[in-house]
């Protein structure tokens, strides 16, 4: 579980002039509230009156607005739509005391903020800062302003991206209709096979996941050709959802030479598509245990109403494993999977999807128990393997900050033993840190782990894991923009 927020303290340092904050800041008029004064005699004489005095708010926007210069110095642009654009800004101290501002990148004529970034420019100093947002694939040529503003000055440019094609391939096809609370799971097809991608997800224009997006992606990836999106349709209405598939690997990288987008309109109606259901579960135990001396069979009675079932992937949770996948047709299917090993804890999670995208996960799902089995667990480590947890993070964290994270590991057996503990994080699995423990039987030792996050232009929501040999241990954290 996340530890406790820990409050951030704004200390000021002498010199230094907070700039005001472009948006969200209400200026205040001098004028005061609660009563007036009063103009009767004050001892014979006339009561004197307050003369206003100017407001330190109002020097400090005033002196920040005199010395601070703010200049777009360098973009990406042009670049193809739907690819992250990276902007990079000067801004200039020309005054005697430090500025403390906040930098926002707006975007458009409706002036949409993307990114911000508190800063601290000293006296006679500029600062660089890199800022940036995915741009929307729209299907046509298109140029846009963007600006960025600090401390009442603001530098401008116009920006332009190139039409996105067509995915050659996604899935589901056609016009798509849909019950509400129904969860529908899009699919971006590979451009190349054998060369990476990277897919953001939008719905009704509104950015929902960077990079990849959702868990497992990359082995998913791998088994089925397709980057995916689980969406749920909570509200009745047309909704459309759109996937940028940008060749290439990360943001930082050059801008790929052409995109590509999927697009799908959602009509979600008490008329459309409901989802399937699950039933004739087997074994009918939560934990099952497992041996490899003999093979333990689950199975699953898959049910569509409108006959569209295609199939079943089984997942094994932890490990981020597909252990199959299970062809269904019809109206109703029966999916069979035998497993004689697997991680201790690891659960057995099948999605059922079929050709119209709704798509059901097993809610009652099997978790192994590679002990009472007698298996030594599938990377042979046994049940005296060092166990994992994680105590507490630093989230939220500001983009760009150093994530932390206290986990504890423990050697619940009687011999010394050595593993390698990762710290995975992402939707789209990534090991930032790795190191060697060696615990003696019965020891337990606190780990502090973490890496620096990447700036990122909206809040980020996403799982972190801590891994051994034979454990591991998943939490939840946030990165603020």
């Amino acid at each position: 579980m996340t530890g406790p927020t820990r409050r951030r303290l704004l200390r000021t340092a002498p010199g230094v002039v907070l700039a005001p904050a472009l948006a969200g800041t209400r200026r205040g008029d001098g004028s005061g509230s609660g009563g007036s004064v009063g103009t009767g005699e004050w001892g014979g004489r006339r009561r004197p009156q307050p003369q206003p005095q100017p407001r330190a708010r109002e020097q400090a926007q005033a002196q920040t607005q005199d010395e601070l210069r703010v200049s777009i110095t360098e973009t990406n642009a042009p670049l193809p739509a739907g690819e992250y654009l990276r902007v990079t800004t000067a801004l200039e101290n020309t005054g005697t005391d430090a500025i403390r501002t906040e930098a926002s990148l707006l975007v458009g004529d409706d002036e949409t903020r993307v990114s911000r970034r508190r800063l601290t420019i000293e006296a006679g100093r500029t600062r660089t800062i890199r800022q940036g947002f995915y741009t929307h694939p729209v299907p046509r040529n298109d140029e846009f302003t963007i600006r960025v503003a600090a401390g009442g000055q603001s530098s401008d440019r116009r920006v332009g991206v190139a039409a996105a094609s067509s995915v050659p391939a996604a899935r589901p096809t056609g016009e798509l209709a849909v019950q509400p609370g129904a969860a529908v799971l899009f699919e971006a097809e590979a451009i190349d096979p054998n060369a990476s991608q990277r897919t953001v997800w939008w719905v009704d224009g509104e950015l929902i996941g960077g990079g990849v997006g959702g868990p497992w992606a990359s082995t998913y990836y791998a088994e089925r050709g397709a980057h995916y999106r689980w969406h749920e349709f909570e509200s009745s209405g047309t909704h459309d959802v759109t996937a940028a598939v940008l060749p290439g690997t990360a943001p930082i990288a050059e801008p790929s030479r052409e995109t590509y987008a999927a697009r799908w309109r959602v009509d979600v109606t008490d008329g459309g598509a409901a989802p399937p259901t699950v039933e004739g579960v087997r074994p009918r135990e939560q934990v099952v245990p497992i041996s490899p001396a003999t093979s333990t069979e689950f199975e699953l009675l898959a049910t569509d109403p409108d006959g569209s079932l295609d199939s079943v992937v089984w997942w094994l949770t932890q490990s981020d494993v597909i252990l199959d996948v299970t062809e269904l047709e019809g109206t109703r299917d029966t999916a069979t999977i035998s497993l004689s090993s697997g991680c201790h804890t690891c659960t057995v999670l099948p999605w059922v999807i079929c050709t119209d995208g709704t798509v059901t996960a097993l809610e009652s799902r099997w978790e192994l128990d590679a002990r009472s089995g007698g298996d030594d667990g599938a990377d042979g480590s046994g049940a005296d393997g060092i166990a994992v947890s994680i105590q507490e993070t630093n989230s939220p964290v500001d983009a760009g900050e150093f994530l932390a994270v206290t986990a504890t590991a423990r050697n619940g057996g009687s011999e010394t033993r050595t593993t390698i503990v990762e710290l995975v994080v992402g939707h789209d699995p990534t090991v930032v840190e790795r190191r060697s423990v060696t615990l003696a039987g019965g020891e337990r030792r606190e780990l502090h782990l973490g890496y620096e996050t990447y700036p990122t232009a909206r809040n980020e929501q996403f799982p972190v894991r801590v891994v051994s040999d034979a454990d591991a241990a998943e939490t939840t954290v946030r990165v603020l923009a």
